[in-house]
């Protein structure tokens, strides 16, 4: 971008970052020849820098520069003494980048034949940069900087997001973004390429959620039982398996089909040292007779069933099973768990809400069909709500214990 230079040792206020990033990226690159995909991703930065050092030449503009690029998408840095300058490049350029130039990208792609559809997301902030000889290397540290990058990645595809802070400077810009909730405390507007502003809030509340709210990985139904011996083998001092009768947990363990995976993962982790404990609803509580009432059902005999289930299994596995616990609880969260390692700094919770079967048969929905939630240490605010919830449940001086 032929403008002036940054200096090295100067502080500069008022600068306009634009991150754009594709998405699928690593879809692209699975599906396509190295040098199709390669071409794409060319394309894309030279159109996305060439709007911008058009509309700095244009306007006037004292400093721009593609700070980094890395294969998908960059960060482009754009300065002026007048601010009203410094918007105005910015603000257009990554407008018409989404509008303009992706669209041309598209079609100019479409003859190559390339596999997988090139989406982009761009977000724009402003701070204060301080430049040096190590910024041309792209290892510039700044809040502003960190703060964008982040902007990005909670951008829909397709979409142009811009920070409160630029927001506020926008002026005849303003009109053409939509307040569409916060992001790491800073209020957030954004453009999708349908104008609407309902559009705009649509597409950042599909991709975000509402407000306050954590991100968890989701199953759409029960996960197998593969899946849940992958977590069991994981364990380190113990598990705990938590619901109303737990009868799937007695088919796993008795089960005379081969290879019998959840048993097997519980054997070893029985041998490495670990306690698995079993916690059922005592068959004569009040919520497995409310529960039964509402579900019609003899919940009692269920779990009666199922705790001599699992003292057969016991008993078939003697020494091997001595940590194989089984309890009572008169208390219910309201959803089943299994639960690792609970008492440490990292636990994991594999957990799904019960829904209570409908009076109606037809509406009935047998609780393994319905989604089932895993929350891990990524997704730490859920993890600490539900550590909250289960420790006094489960906590032994609280439960009756049976074998």
């Amino acid at each position: 971008m032929p403008n002036e230079e940054f200096q090295a040792g100067r502080t500069y206020e008022n600068v306009y970052i634009i991150v754009a990033d594709s998405s699928g990226y690593s879809s692209i690159v699975r599906s396509n020849p190295r040098d199709r995909a390669a071409h794409a991703f060319d394309l894309l930065r030279e159109r996305v820098t060439s709007r911008v050092q058009k509309l700095a030449a244009e306007l006037g503009c004292a400093r721009t520069k593609l700070w980094s690029w890395r294969g998908d998408g960059g960060l482009i840095v754009v300065h002026d003494d007048d601010e009203s300058t410094t918007r105005d490049v910015a603000l257009r350029a990554a407008l018409d980048i989404l509008l303009v130039d992706l669209p041309s990208v598209r079609e100019e792609l479409s003859s190559t034949e390339l596999n997988g559809e090139l989406r982009l997301r761009i977000a724009v902030h402003k701070g204060t940069i301080p430049y040096s000889h190590d910024s041309d290397n792209g290892s510039v540290h700044s809040p502003d900087i960190n703060f964008v990058a982040h902007l990005e990645e909670a951008t829909p595809p397709d979409c142009l997001t811009i920070s409160e802070d630029v927001y506020q400077a926008a002026g005849p810009h303003a009109r053409t973004f939509a307040p569409v909730g916060t992001y790491e405390r800073r209020d957030i507007y954004l453009r999708a390429v349908d104008p609407d502003p309902r559009s705009a809030r649509r597409a950042w509340i599909m991709h975000n959620g509402l407000a306050g709210q954590a991100q968890v990985m989701a199953s759409i139904e029960r996960p197998s039982q593969q899946e849940k011996a992958r977590l069991v083998a994981v364990a380190n001092t113990e598990v705990i398996d938590l619901g109303t009768a737990l009868r799937t947990a007695t088919t796993y363990l008795n089960t005379t089909e081969r290879p019998a995976t959840y048993r097997d993962a519980v054997l070893e982790f029985l041998a490495r040292g670990g306690t698995y404990r079993c916690v059922l609803l005592d068959p004569v509580c009040d919520t497995t007779r409310i529960l039964s009432q509402y579900r019609r059902e003899d919940l009692a005999e269920k779990i009666r069933a199922s705790v001599k289930a699992f003292s057969a299994f016991k008993d078939k596995y003697n020494t091997r099973a001595d940590r194989f616990e089984v309890y009572y609880s008169k208390s219910f969260p309201g959803f089943s768990a299994i639960i690792i390692d609970l008492p440490s700094e990292n636990p994991q919770i594999l957990y799904a809400p019960y829904l209570m079967n409908m009076r109606e048969p037809a509406m009935q929905v047998d609780n393994g069909d319905t989604p089932h939630y895993l929350a891990t240490p990524v997704c730490r605010p859920v993890l600490e709500k539900l550590t909250t919830i289960l420790q006094p449940i489960v906590a032994p001086d609280q439960l009756e214990r049976l074998m």
